[in-house]
């Protein structure tokens, strides 16, 4: 499934809720947002075997588009990525992620684009899960192109999920 993020309309601006349920394998993840504007709160109730293991509050920029689990890593513990989206002209994504262990979690983290990679970045991010990838796409935005019309084609940016230094890290290829 591909997250567009763009920037929202009227109603979904005054939309109070995100609200999705994710199973992957034994765990169960129940994510929603408890609020409205330009910060919200997210919460998501992680389970596994029906049982509640613990609850996670997190205020989120924007707007929640959507989240996936994974294993990008291939080590058979759930991975969760939650979308999110800026408010304005630039749609400016942004990825949550958490990766769950028997008895504790690990905060996932993504490295910022590399400057080759940002060249002609202005937002409109999507996101998506493909094969052992998280992909981020977006519009490349020449010199003299206004927000509403990237002339520059779209860059899609592959990232793995590596531990730097007992650090879980989204890392562009």
């Amino acid at each position: 499934m591909v997250a567009s993020l763009r920037p929202p309309t009227t109603e979904e601006i005054t939309a109070e809720r995100f609200e999705k349920t994710l199973i992957f394998k034994k765990h169960q993840f129940e994510i929603s947002t408890t609020e409205a504007g330009a910060v919200r709160e997210m919460v998501m109730k992680v389970s596994r075997n029906n049982q509640l293991l613990i609850t996670i509050r997190q205020k989120t920029d924007g707007w929640v588009i959507n989240a996936e689990t994974a294993d990008l890593d291939q080590n058979n513990a759930p991975e969760i990525y939650i979308y999110s989206c800026t408010y304005g002209s630039g749609a400016f994504g942004k990825v949550y992620g958490y990766q769950f262990f028997p008895d504790s979690f690990d905060k996932i983290h993504m490295a910022p684009l590399t400057p080759e990679l940002s060249k002609g970045y202005m937002g409109h991010d999507m996101f998506k899960m493909e094969d052992d990838h998280l992909v981020r796409q977006f519009p490349i935005y020449l010199a003299g192109d206004i927000n509403a019309k990237a002339t520059g084609g779209v860059r899609k940016v592959k990232y793995k999920l590596q531990d730097i230094e007992k650090r879980l890290v989204l890392i562009p290829e």
